[in-house]
Formats: C-alpha cells, structure tokens, sequence
C-alpha cells in the first residue's frame, strides 16, 4: 500500500514538473523573443529540458523538449509567431536541439535508473545482512517459521509472507498474505519454483543442501530474483539450524538426566548390597543352626530365593547405571546352553509360575564359548518382560538352533504387541512404551541391559512382533567364535 502512494506521488510530481517547465518556456518565449535571437535561446531551453530529465525522466523530457522546440520556432526562428521556418540554417539549429535534448534526456534517464538500480540492490543486501543476522537470534523453543515470516516482512517492502516447515507440517503467515496453504505445499511437494507477476508473489522450494525442508511464499513484492532465491536460502538454514540446535539440546538433555538417573542406581544398588548380605548370611545361619521344622525350613528357603532375586536386580540396576559407552567384564568359558536356559527360566519361576513354558534347543548344540553370566542376564531379562507383559495365562517358549555357526534362540510369547516405531526405541536405558506403562512395574532397564550384554558377545538382538501371534525377541550369538574379553 505504501508503494501505491509513492508511486502516485511520483506521477503527480512528474506532471506538475511538465506543466511547470512548459509554462516556463512559452513565458520565457513571450518575454524574451524581442531581446533574444535563436542562437543565445538554445543553451536555455536545453537546461530547462536537462533540468526536467534529471528530476522526472525521459518521457517528461521528451514533452518538454517538443515543447521548447516549438516555442523556439514561433517566438525566435523567422518568420516570428509563426511555425514557419525560411531558412535552412534555422531547420538544422532546430533538428539539432531537439535530437541533442533527446539524446542527452536518454543518457539522464538511464544513469538515473542504474542508480535506482544500485541503490535498490544496496537497499536489499542491507536487508538481507539483518535478516541473516536476526535469524542467528531465534528462539529455537518458538516455531521457526513464525519468526521467519515476521523477520522477512519488517525487513523488505513487501505485503505478506507465508512458509510452510516440512519438519513440522506447521504454515504460517504474516501481512496481508491470502490463504494459500495447499498452494503453498504443492510448490514443496511437486519442487516447482516460480513467480506470478500478476500478483507480484514469488514462489520457492527451501533447500538446505540437497534436501527440501519447506516452501515459501512472498506476497506484493519489487524484488529480483536473486534477492528472493537468497530470502528462500536463509529462511532454509535457519529451519534446519533451529531443528538442529533443539535435537542438540534436547540429547544433552537426556544425556545429563540419563547421568543423574545412573548415578541415582549406582547408589540405591550399592545401598541394597549390604542389607541383602547380610539376609542371605543370616537365614543361611538359621538353616545350619538345625531345629526347624518343614514350615519354618519352607519359609527361610523363599527368604533366600527372593533375597537372590532382589540381587539380581540390584546387579542389573549396577550394570544399567554403568555408562553406555562402557564394555561389560567379559569371561567366557565352555558353557552348556540348555543348562544355561534352565537356570535363566529358574530364577524368572516366581513369574513364569502359571504359564506353560517349553524350552527346544536342537540336538547339534552342546556347549558353547560365551560369558554365562551376561548370557544368561539378557535371557533373564526378556523372559521377566515377557512374563510381565504377555497375556494373562498365555504360554511362553524358547527355541534355540544352530545354523552356519550361528546361535538363534527365540523367545516368544502371546498377547503382547509392540509396534514398529517402538522396536527401534525399546532397547533405550529408561524408555518404556505408554502403552504398557501401566500395566506392569519396571524400570526400562532390562532390554537395554540384555541388548548390552548379547552385544558383548559379538551378537545382536531382533524383534518380531504381529498383534495376532504376539512377541518373539531373537537373539543370534556367533556359535564356534573365539572372543576376547
């Protein structure tokens, strides 16, 4: 709206410009044609014409200058208050002022539109410095493109903007831009970049690097198109600088609270430690000391199986607190994998109690080279997840075969369902699915610390998940390897 009134402004300046210079040169004419020959009027109808050049333009000096070719053909070219001209001499004088005026109108105009040429392309890369500038002050807890769009209307003249992040699926909009979502998005969808001069509007893809990452839109602008390409470059580096700075902060975050939460382990571990000694030292004592009868000798048995348990848990809790980037002690020794499995599903009996579990492991394997204690510490842990998590009663099996020395054992259970996007999440210290979070206690540490542990062994954990047959964790550990600690 501001360059419609300028613009106007110009032409009434411009008109009056004209009708003042013309009024000039007849009066001039008037006056003067009695003291003045044809000669000595030239010089100062062509700086009046220059005059008009240099402060409206060519077409104005080009009125101007038939006008003053005109008045120096009626008031001083013989025969005079006349637009007859006698002599040739006379004709020459006049083509020649005219063509002069013409000429040096053009020359005017254009080193005054190369000028407004520069002063514009000055204007904009000022423009553009600040607004890189500002782009480094985002607040990267806001939404970037709302920024962005108040950013590019406060620092070029123009309309509206409107830019639409890919990352977020989020549009925004700023000035008197119009609704054009889907417009918008087709340019991002369909990589078209294009310009509308109906509407002054420009059209781009932002590109950081190779990768689009939204689209753009400015609305009622003058701009070339280099100044809207380098818009449209900054607006992308400062999306995907702004993304990239809050996932930074966001894992060193979860780095420091990951740091607290181990430390908080390693401590209540460590705290657990003695008291549990000291239980097992003591109901051990009661047991040698004699004199019990079955009842009581029963009670002090599951006094010792759950102090076990509870130090078992708590040598889970010392290996979870252990950094991430930490190795496990590694001592592998000759170890029967079917013994190995049975003790695995001994100490997980309180929870496997009321469901069917089957154990299959193929007759080709015997023993193998591995570290049972972190061995048999993963199998634990995806054995208590699936008794906590699998369906009511729901039976539980264990396969384990040998292939190209490989070792795949298999444990699966039904009911419970684990999507896609949570496989690759699951094993993560802490993380536990919302789905399931209420359904049964935990910590979000046992896969994480079974991942480690067959990881350890050279191996890697898989998931095999379907809502109608349930979860099946496969673990594959190379069969006939020798492995350093």
């Amino acid at each position: 709206m501001e360059e419609m009134h300028v613009a106007a402004h110009a032409r009434i300046r411009s008109i009056a410009l004209v009708l003042l210079a013309s009024a000039f040169l007849i009066l001039f004419g008037m006056v003067s044609n009695r003291y003045l020959n044809l000669a000595s009027t030239i010089s100062v109808y062509l700086f009046v014409t220059l005059a008009v050049a240099d402060q409206a333009g060519f077409i104005q000096a080009s009125i101007v200058s038939v006008v003053a070719t005109l008045c120096l053909e009626y008031y001083f070219a013989p025969p005079l208050f006349s637009f007859r001209v006698d002599r040739s001499e006379n004709w020459v004088a006049l083509a020649t002022f005219e063509g002069v005026s013409l000429i040096v109108s053009r020359l005017s105009h254009r080193a005054h539109r190369h000028q407004a040429m520069l002063e514009k392309q000055s204007t904009e890369q000022r423009a553009l410095y600040e607004l890189c500038r500002d782009t480094l002050l985002l607040d990267w807890k806001q939404a970037p493109e709302r920024q962005l769009c108040a950013l590019i209307t406060r620092s070029f003249p123009l309309r509206g903007v409107a830019l639409w992040n890919a990352y977020e699926d989020t549009m925004s909009r700023h000035g008197e831009a119009p609704d054009e979502e889907n417009t918008v998005k087709a340019v991002y969808f369909n990589e078209r970049t294009y310009d509308d001069p109906t509407r002054n509007a420009s059209f781009r893809v932002l590109y950081f690097g190779t990768r689009a990452v939204g689209a753009l839109m400015l609305y009622g602008h003058s701009m070339d198109s280099l100044s809207v390409n380098a818009v449209a470059s900054i607006a992308a580096m400062a999306i995907e600088r702004t993304r990239s700075l809050a996932v930074e902060l966001n894992l060193e975050a979860e780095h420091q609270s990951g740091q607290l939460r181990s430390a908080l382990l390693d401590g209540l571990a460590h705290a657990f430690k003695t008291p549990l000694t000291t239980i097992t030292v003591a109901s051990s004592g009661l047991l040698a000391a004699g004199g019990l009868n079955d009842r009581q000798i029963s009670l002090i048995d599951l006094i010792n199986r759950e102090a076990t348990r509870l130090g078992q848990l708590t040598t889970s809790l010392l290996h979870a607190s252990e950094p991430a980037s930490s190795r496990f002690v590694f001592c592998e020794r000759q170890t029967d994998l079917r013994t190995l499995i049975q003790g695995a599903m001994d100490e997980c009996e309180p929870g496997l109690a009321t469901r069917h579990t089957s154990l299959d492991v193929a007759s080709n394997i015997g023993n193998i080279q591995c570290d049972p204690r972190l061995l048999s510490l993963a199998i634990v842990q995806i054995l208590d997840n699936a008794a906590k998590y699998a369906s009511q009663s729901s039976p539980v099996s264990i396969t384990a075969k040998l292939k190209e020395s490989q070792i795949t054992l298999r444990i699966h259970n039904e009911g419970s369902y684990i999507s896609p996007e949570e496989q690759g999440r699951i094993f993560t210290r802490f993380y536990r699915s919302p789905s399931v979070e209420h359904r049964a206690p935990g910590t979000g540490l046992g896969l994480s610390v079974a991942q480690r542990a067959v990881e350890a062994h050279g191996g890697r954990i898989s998931i095999e998940s379907d809502k109608e047959t349930g979860t099946t964790f496969v673990i594959s550990i190379p069969g006939d390897t020798e492995r350093s600690a």
